[in-house]
């Protein structure tokens, strides 16, 4: 009850309205909502979406997520302080997608207090300040998504400090006032599988150690200088390398990323990276994309690159390439 009156105010706050018949009744538990989920206190099914029948005493509120079942007011800032209730058992905070409401001000430092939450997802466009720090304490927090044109700073190093944390991904994107340097302990952290921050002012140089087992490291329309480390294509679950348009980084092409067996992108229009395409001796059968134009490579194209068996866009025009 405690946790349905919190959420209730939190609504009200905002200018929310689920669209769940169990909205209007106050007296109907809010597990019903259509965009919050709850975990049953024994662990049995949840009842269908939207139901208030079959929730028992005790059920946790664990997720909100607004994703087409809320009706959202116009703006306004996000009230922290009346999510604390939900401190220990929320783990999903997701307030929709850029448009859905522009919330403004600040991130509200009691979200550094919600200790179970495991994913932060706000995308709705107007926040201001900076990234407060005190969400590198959450032990639980697995992917962060601030998307918003107004922050500022820095990025916390604290983000990644817990060696014994959680955090997987990283989203920045769009954050144009976003500068200074992407921490290094981002790229050491053992549990790190993503790092966009595109169209931000980061800035500063690539790191030549990367041990983070980095699935997509995307890093596009930044001022990152250095080179692309050969460290960073060493390891087993590279997906997609996006440097483009960053057009200081600079070095060599490293062989080790075009032979690389789960890589399915490679993106570095309008970098400074030069050398040459290497000649393969196995295929290469996921990469899809492959985009070097604008780039410093040279030297001649491969007759290998047929080994780009499953290759559906190849860009390398205005290059130094011929043959």
């Amino acid at each position: 009850p405690e946790a349905c009156k919190a959420l209730r105010g939190f609504y009200d706050a905002i200018g929310a309205k689920d669209e769940s018949p169990s909205f209007a009744d106050t007296s109907s538990t809010c597990c019903a909502f259509l965009d919050v989920r709850c975990t049953q206190p024994d662990g049995s099914p949840s009842p269908p979406l939207g139901q208030k029948e079959g929730w028992k005493a005790g059920a946790t509120l664990t997720k909100i997520k607004f994703r087409g079942g809320t009706e959202l007011g116009g703006s306004g800032t996000l009230p922290g302080a009346l999510l604390l209730p939900l401190a220990g058992t929320l783990e999903y905070l997701d307030l929709g997608k850029d448009g859905d409401r522009s919330f403004s001000g600040t991130l509200p430092a009691e979200l550094a207090q919600l200790t179970a939450l495991q994913k932060l997802s706000l995308t709705t466009g107007k926040f201001s300040g900076t990234i407060p720090h005190q969400l590198g304490r959450l032990p639980a927090l697995e992917k962060v998504t601030l998307l918003s044109k107004r922050l500022s700073g820095t990025v916390p190093g604290e983000l990644c400090h817990r060696s014994d944390g959680s955090l997987r991904k990283l989203v920045l994107d769009d954050n144009v006032k976003l500068s200074g340097t992407l921490p290094p302990e981002c790229f050491l952290l053992p549990t790190l599988e993503e790092i966009s921050a595109k169209k931000t002012r980061i800035s500063g140089t690539l790191p030549s150690k990367i041990t983070a087992p980095l699935r997509l490291l995307i890093l596009e329309e930044v001022s990152l200088s250095g080179s692309v480390p050969e460290e960073l294509c060493k390891g087993e679950k590279l997906e997609e390398l996006v440097l483009r348009r960053a057009n200081r980084v600079s070095g060599t092409l490293p062989t080790e990323c075009l032979s690389h067996d789960t890589i399915t992108k490679i993106d570095l229009k309008r970098t400074k990276v030069g050398g040459t395409i290497p000649s393969l001796d196995k295929a290469v059968p996921k990469l899809k994309t492959l985009d070097l134009s604008n780039s410093d490579v040279s030297g001649t194209l491969p007759a290998s690159v047929d080994m780009f068996s499953g290759l559906e866009y190849l860009a390398v025009d205005r290059t130094k390439l011929y043959g």
